[in-house]
């Protein structure tokens, strides 16, 4: 459905984006996913026709449309800032893109109706638009986005300026209405829980250029490199040496401890003895126990430095002496199973080896 190939954008002396391809067949959900500064929202809108590329082509339905004007690309939009028109109804913001496309009158209620009814907003129809909350504002402009039957929708961070709960929400009835439509869509967003939960594929960049692409349990449980394995998650780096290796089953030594690992691309060749490397550790891989061993490949002593309670789970800190100075965070899940434990409480922390991924620095 859409092709991306080789495009590249600069401004003035500043690259913005540097060789950047990709494809997305029809019907899937692309999120792309970054912090500011990335690209990715440059990307989005040399997709859109509003910025074209300085080099590379972007093709849709296999035809080339850099020199194609955005109003002649069958493309919905839905932006951060909705964009709605305040002096109209909620029905007449659907039905605008279909009057202005030369839809046939008699056509338009029945397109309109059908859309209120996908976006769950029957009985809303005549509100105007300050009239209605921020989740009932959203779905009017998805609404409006789709009810043209464009090829593919283009999402510029709608779901930033709403609360949490309210984005969540949205961000799972955003999913239930594109998989219900099957329209193609690409996201762009820097919330790595929306890009895990709303997509087929999320694609990470950083500096310009795609960092890892592949659907998202890949991207979280196994990161391409280790700016991937920081933005997605709660990350511990740890620095390390390789201590001996058997084929492409490694051993690290992390300060004064020993642990089995794994590489992170094992297509890669596996660094030597001695070789300086990065160890990351995802928070919630590490198990924590009061008073007994853990029950893992790797284990140590340590200390509890902070706790933090945040209602579903326990965030701790914790200092384990053979790691050297830096803290250990710590997830625990199911606090209601677990005792809180206090600062300066005596604990056990481990982790099995497949968790413990090796970068080669």
């Amino acid at each position: 459905m859409v092709a991306v190939e080789g495009v590249g954008k600069s401004f003035g002396g500043t690259t913005a984006v540097t060789d950047v391809t990709f494809s997305v067949p029809r019907g899937r959900f692309l999120t792309i996913l970054g912090p500011s500064g990335s690209g990715k929202t440059t990307l989005l809108r040399m997709i859109a026709g509003f910025i074209e590329p300085s080099q590379g082509e972007i093709y849709i339905h296999g035809k080339p449309v850099s020199a194609v004007p955005p109003h002649r690309r069958a493309i919905g939009m839905v932006f951060q800032r909705l964009a709605l028109f305040p002096h109209l109804t909620a029905w007449d913001n659907v039905a605008y893109p279909l009057r202005m496309r030369g839809f046939d009158a008699a056509e338009i209620p029945d397109r309109v109706a059908a859309m209120f009814g996908i976006v769950q907003l029957k009985g809303f129809e005549q509100r105007r638009i300050q009239q209605l909350s921020g989740g009932q504002q959203q779905r009017v402009a998805i609404a409006r986005a789709l009810v043209f039957e464009p090829d593919l929708v283009l999402l510029d961070e709608p779901l930033a300026a709403l609360d949490r709960k309210l984005r969540e929400e949205m961000q799972l009835e955003f999913r239930r209405i594109q998989q219900e439509l099957g329209v193609t869509t690409i996201n762009v967003t820097h919330d790595q829980r929306e890009a895990l939960v709303m997509s087929d594929e999320v694609m990470v960049m950083d500096g310009g250029r795609v960092q890892q692409l592949a659907p998202p349990a890949e991207t979280y449980r196994n990161p391409a490199n280790a700016f991937v394995a920081t933005f997605i998650g709660v990350t511990n780096f740890l620095p390390a040496h390789v201590a001996s290796r058997t084929g492409s089953a490694l051993r690290v030594r992390i300060g004064d401890l020993e642990s089995p690992a794994r590489l992170a691309d094992p297509q890669l060749p596996t660094p030597p003895h001695g070789a300086a490397v990065d160890c990351a550790l995802r928070a919630e891989h590490v198990w924590l126990r009061s008073g007994a061993p853990a029950d893992a490949d790797c284990s140590s002593s340590g200390r509890v430095m902070q706790c933090i309670f945040e209602g579903d789970r326990i965030v701790y800190e914790v200092a384990v002496a053979a790691l050297g100075p830096a803290l250990i965070r710590v997830i625990d899940r199911t606090p209601e199973a677990h005792l809180l434990l206090a600062p300066g409480a005596p604990v056990e922390v481990g982790w099995n080896a497949r968790d413990l991924i090796v970068f080669p620095r």
